[in-house]
Order: structure tokens, then C-alpha cells, then sequence
């Protein structure tokens, strides 16, 4: 079967070829792009065409998701592109670059095979899909700066080949952030199928994954938080803005994020009122969400939540102040909540909080404590220290530990058995904990806790190089292989921050390891739902979800309206405005602005941001937007000021709300 490509044509990006007798248009995101545009009014929120104003305007990246996979569906049901003649679009939502899609109908429902030729054989992508007559075939996998050779195959009812169409794609070159950050370390050939690995967040890299000769084969063209993004299931993951965020007292959290998949299509758009920060999973599959939090109770970091996947609303939450006494709390963050686990069997909410060195198990349903894993030392004397699981024989302890996990690591694991994986960082040992201790490494730790027995031992431990902070453990349970993702090294090993080293889960056996120049948040195996992804979006007018600080009336016989007539004219460069739909957003420096006004010919109406205050200079110099939710406001026209200190701004900004 002929591999030689003829190129055709080559005009306002599109390009077509022929191979095998038929022929592959190929398209950029510009082209859907531009498509797309007229279908946004069909999936637009009713409510936001009532707004009018003179602040710059942008669309909501889950609105534009659904109008180019709208489009890109009609291309597929207009039979215009079948086998002989598909259509494949590069970085299809502009979110990806090197990924595609592959679409085309055939006469009879056909499985089909995707190869992404890697440079190796076993560096390929290789997804199969079942069996239909419309294909959207996801590709991901490009090589970036060159051509990849894509393979699309018909399977007949055996799995054998009975077509195929060979066509490349040709991508940009890497961003600079990305450029030369992975290096292969020492390999073994007994692991010849190591996986491909997503890194993920960080202060210097964006979400990418990398295969087994360390070459990128996948990013995200946006960064976010550098908490990174949080795998879910069916091919998405949790995105949190870097720039959206709520003050606080130790830095600001934030509070829009995005249910994405790997093409890049956002589902539905997250508002948490309170800010979100460290970590994020699913109850279980497609189901509601856990994520870390702030009570807004004098203190931040302190908050596991239960975010109902449908609504955005909190519906259940643990505050960990209220299960230990006032012995570290003298700051904000003493907690610091930094890994949440969650067993659905059951109810098990494993939370860990590095600023205590201490992990507890709580019963989700029952709001109740069951034990907490920790150095003795720590908690002897306190309210808390009946929560301690004993330890038998020499139980090597954590410090400033960043991830905790169950597994099952028996075949017939007894009852009331559990195996928990920490990944201890061992960096800043409390000084009131006594004993030899060995500070130059991190650990991945494996214990075994007997929960009717209220005790704890040693089952593994694996010393990896020190990681100061992030980092994080992996358990292949397949493959009997544990990962260790480290972050954060201290100090660097040949020039590089990160790296990610492979063990044989029962030799103990260094497999495989690459270095990540930058360092990174956390990192994971890639292991996307391909099918998933191969499905159109759900048409979804409710796709702004959750809450946000919404203005207030200023009413009352007490209350004085500010002189709007004295403010000064804006004169803050660094002041910005925006909107999305009928969300504002004001971006300052870090607790900048202390209120924003909204005066309307029918009254005043104001939300306010003095509730807390910055406590380190740590965040003084960000800028970031606040964002204010402006659905309650009542049909009027309004004038945009802002209290920044003690000097009331006139923005010079309209918004007209109407009926």
C-alpha cells in the first residue's frame, strides 16, 4: 500500500492529500473557529444579552466550546466527508495544539483503529474506537515543530485492517517554557512500556505530557494555577484559573475553573465563592467533586468541600478546626490542606495537612474522625492525641508531606486491612519531635493500618532524592509499579527541579527516570479516555455554575452612600476591566481594592473585599481579577467605582442591566 503523500493544495491553511485513492482535507482552528461563530447564540445563556456596557467583552471559553463542537458536528452530519474524502482539523478549540480531529462517515458501522507514529514503536498512540457510522477519531500525540504521520484504519468484525488512509500533520515548534525541560535518566529495559507521563502544574511550565524518550507529545496552550490541572474521568480534568482569584490572608485562591477534556473543550465553567486551591477528585465517576477550600472562618487552607457536579453548590463540607485543639494554630494556614483521597466504599475522606505533619481519616457521611496518622510527638498531651493510630515496631514518621492514597496491595487482602501511600517530603521537622532522623531524603512510605486495632506499621518504604514541597506518588497496580513524581528537588539534580523515577513495587528496583528542568506541581500517567473524547458535547445552556460574591443594596437609615460626585477620575494604569457574560472582573494588585460600587438611578449597590487582609509581603506585588457576579442587580443603569485605600476611583465604566 502506497505511503506517498501528493500534496495538492496548500491555501489559507488548508491542505489536501491523496493516499490510497482518497483524499484528507486538513484544516486549522482558524477555520473552526470562524465557523463557529454564528452557532454561539444557540447555546448562549438567555440572561446574557441584558447586559450592556463600554467594559471590554469576552466570551466564556464553555460557550465557545459548545459552538465549535456544534460546528464541527454539522461537518460530520453533512456527509460531505466520508472515508474517500475525511476531514481532519488541527488543534480543533484552540486550547491544544497537538492534538486533532479526525472526522468522516462510512455506509456500514465500521470500528476504526488511530495511529499516531511515534519515533519508535513503542512511542506510538495507538486507540481504537467502536463500532458506528459517524467517526470523531481524537488525536493526540503530535509531534511538536514537524510532521507526525497519522494511520486511520476500518476494522472488519475480526479487528483485521480492510482500509486504512496514511496521512501528516504538521505542528508549530514548542512554547519557550517548554523547550529542552525533559531529559531522559537512566532507562531499563525491563520497562520497556514505561507510560507516558502528564506533568502538571508549577511557577515555569504549563500541563504537557511526555513519552518514553522524553519528547513532549502533548500541552495546553493556557496555564493554570500552579497547583496544575486535576485528572477526572471520561478524558477530562479540573482546570483552575491563574489570574481569577479571590484575596485572602496568605495568598489568593481561585474561584473560576473549568470542567475540560484533552481536546480542550470546556464543558461547564466552576464558580467557588471561597477560592479552591492544591487538590481535586472525583466522589466517583462523573459524579460530584472534592476540592480544598477556605472557611472564610479566620483562617485559609482549612476547608474540604463537596461540590455538586450539576449545580456548583457546596453541598457538604469538613472545617478541620473543629477537629483539633488550639495547640498549631497560631497562623492562618495551619492546616494547609494539600491532598484530599476519597474510598466510596467506605465513606473514607483521607485529608492530608502538610502544616501539621499529620494525615486523618474522616467518615465523609458521618462528619466524624476516625484516626489520624502521625508522629506521636506532635499530638501527646493534646485533645487529639486519642485519634492516633499505635504504631508497632519502628514506623519511620512524615514531614511536610504533599499526597496520600489508598490501595489494595493483596490478592485477599484481609478485613480491616488498608494500605495508605504518603509521599513525604521529610522537610521542616517540628522541634518538639524527638528521635534520629534522617533529613537528606524523601520518602515514598507504605503502611499498613489494622483499623479494628487502632494500630500502624511499616509495610515498604522506597528513599528517593529530597523534594522540598509538591511531588507526589503513583501506584500502577497492573504492573506492580510505583512512581515517584518529584517536584521539587533539593538540591537539584544536574541543573533540574523535577523528576519522575520509576520502582519495581517489590524489588525496590530503579526502573526508569527522567528529569523536568523547571519542576512541576504533581504528575500523573496519561491514560485518557479516548472514547470519551470521541463523543460530541451535550448541548448545555446552564453552563456557568457555583457562586461568587454578588453586590449588595446599600440601604438602610444608618447607612451613608459614598459622594460619588467628589471621586477621582481612575488613574491607575494597571487597573483593568473585563467582562464575561454577566460576570465582571476587576484586575489590581493583591487586596488593592477594598470595594466596588455600582450606582444606579434606582439606588446603590456595592460587594466588598475587606473581609480579610494580606499577612505576608509574599503575594504583595500580583495582579489578579476579582470577579463579581452581577446577575442579582436589578434592571437600571449603572456607574462603575471602586474604593482603593482610603481614595473612591470613578472608572469611567457603564453597565446597563435591562428587563
Amino acid at each position: 500500500m502506497s505511503r506517498l503523500f501528493d500534496f495538492i493544495l496548500k491555501r489559507e491553511k488548508k491542505q489536501v492529500f491523496h493516499d490510497n485513492g482518497g483524499t484528507i482535507t486538513v484544516r486549522e482552528k482558524e477555520w473552526v473557529e470562524k465557523g463557529a461563530a454564528e452557532y454561539e447564540s444557540v447555546f448562549k445563556r438567555p440572561q446574557t444579552d441584558s447586559v450592556k456596557t463600554n467594559i471590554q467583552v469576552n466570551k466564556m471559553y464553555s460557550l465557545t466550546s459548545q459552538a465549535k463542537d456544534w460546528f464541527l458536528e454539522l461537518q460530520l452530519r453533512s456527509g460531505k466527508y466520508m472515508f474517500n474524502n475525511m476531514l481532519a482539523v488541527v488543534n480543533p478549540f484552540g486550547e491544544a495544539p497537538l492534538t486533532a480531529l479526525v472526522l468522516f462517515t462510512t455506509m456500514v458501522d465500521y470500528r476504526v483503529r488511530a495511529t499516531v507514529e511515534g519515533d519508535s514503536e513503542d512511542t506510538s498512540f495507538i486507540f481504537e474506537y467502536p463500532a458506528e457510522k459517524r467517526h470523531r477519531i481524537p488525536i493526540l500525540g503530535l509531534y511538536p515543530g514537524r510532521s507526525t504521520n497519522i494511520v486511520i484504519e476500518l476494522l472488519d468484525e475480526n479487528g483485521e485492517s480492510c482500509d486504512r488512509r496514511c496521512f501528516p500533520i504538521e505542528t508549530e515548534p514548542l512554547p519557550d517554557d517548554l523547550q529542552n525541560v525533559i531529559k531522559a535518566g537512566k532507562s531499563n529495559k525491563k520497562n520497556r512500556n514505561f507510560p507516558n507521563i502528564l506533568i502538571s502544574g508549577g511557577s515555569d511550565i504549563r500541563p504537557c505530557v511526555f513519552d518514553r524518550e522524553g519528547k513532549i507529545r502533548y500541552y495546553l496552550e493556557r496555564k493554570p494555577k500552579e497547583y496544575g490541572i486535576f485528572r477526572l474521568s471520561k478524558g477530562r480534568f479540573l482546570f483552575m484559573e491563574e489570574d481569577i482569584s479571590v484575596p485572602f490572608y496568605s495568598e489568593p485562591y481561585p474561584v473560576q475553573m473549568y470542567d475540560m477534556d484533552y481536546l480542550g473543550r470546556v464543558g461547564r465553567t466552576y464558580l467557588i465563592k471561597n477560592g479552591a486551591h492544591h487538590t481535586a477528585e472525583e466522589r466517583s465517576q462523573e459524579g460530584n467533586l472534592f476540592m480544598a477550600g477556605n472557611s472564610f472562618e479566620g483562617d485559609s487552607e482549612d476547608l474540604v468541600m463537596e461540590v455538586d457536579r450539576q449545580s456548583g453548590e457546596i453541598v457538604h463540607g469538613i472545617n478541620v478546626r473543629d477537629f483539633f485543639g488550639e495547640k498549631y494554630k497560631a497562623s492562618q494556614s495551619w492546616a494547609h490542606i494539600n491532598y484530599v483521597s476519597y474510598q466510596e466504599e467506605r465513606a473514607s475522606m483521607l485529608v492530608s495537612m502538610r502544616g501539621v505533619h499529620s494525615i486523618a481519616d474522616f467518615d465523609w457521611e458521618r462528619d466524624e474522625m476516625k484516626w489520624l496518622l502521625a508522629d506521636p510527638d506532635l499530638w501527646k498531651g493534646t485533645e487529639t492525641e486519642d485519634k492516633l493510630l499505635t504504631p508497632i515496631g519502628n514506623v519511620p514518621w512524615f514531614y511536610g508531606q504533599n499526597s496520600v492514597f489508598e490501595v489494595e496491595l493483596e490478592e485477599k487482602q484481609e478485613p480491616g486491612i488498608r494500605y495508605i501511600v504518603v509521599f513525604d517530603n521529610h522537610w521542616k521537622r517540628p522541634h518538639n519531635v524527638s528521635g534520629p532522623d534522617n533529613g537528606k531524603k524523601s520518602y515514598i512510605n507504605v503502611y499498613e493500618i489494622d483499623e479494628g486495632k487502632r494500630t500502624v506499621k511499616l509495610y515498604r518504604t522506597f528513599p528517593c532524592p529530597k523534594s522540598k514541597i509538591c511531588s507526589n506518588a503513583v501506584f500502577d497496580k497492573k504492573n506492580r509499579l510505583l512512581y515517584a513524581m518529584e517536584g521539587c528537588l533539593e538540591p537539584r539534580l544536574k541543573d533540574n527541579l523535577g523528576l519522575v523515577r520509576a520502582f519495581d513495587f517489590d524489588s525496590r528496583e530503579v526502573l526508569g527516570e527522567y528529569y523536568v528542568k523547571t519542576g512541576f506541581y504533581r504528575a500523573y500517567l496519561f491514560c485518557p479516555d479516548m472514547v470519551s473524547l470521541s463523543r460530541a458535547l451535550v448541548k448545555n445552556n446552564d453552563y456557568i455554575v457555583g457562586g461568587l460574591r454578588r453586590p449588595e443594596r446599600l440601604e438602610g437609615e444608618d447607612v451613608c452612600p459614598p459622594d460619588f460626585m467628589s471621586a477621582h477620575s481612575v488613574a491607575d494604569s494597571v487597573v483593568s476591566y473585563e467582562m464575561q457574560e454577566d460576570i465582571l472582573y476587576i484586575c489590581e494588585g493583591d487586596h488593592a481594592i477594598n470595594t466596588v460600587y455600582f450606582q444606579g438611578r434606582e439606588g446603590v449597590w456595592f460587594v466588598t473585599f475587606e473581609d480579610t487582609y494580606r499577612t505576608s509581603d509574599n503575594f504583595g506585588h500580583k495582579a489578579y481579577s476579582i470577579a463579581v457576579w452581577l446577575d442579582v442587580l436589578p434592571a437600571d443603569s449603572y456607574d462603575l467605582f471602586i474604593q482603593i485605600g482610603d481614595e473612591l476611583q470613578d472608572t469611567g465604566k457603564k453597565i446597563t442591566k435591562q428587563k
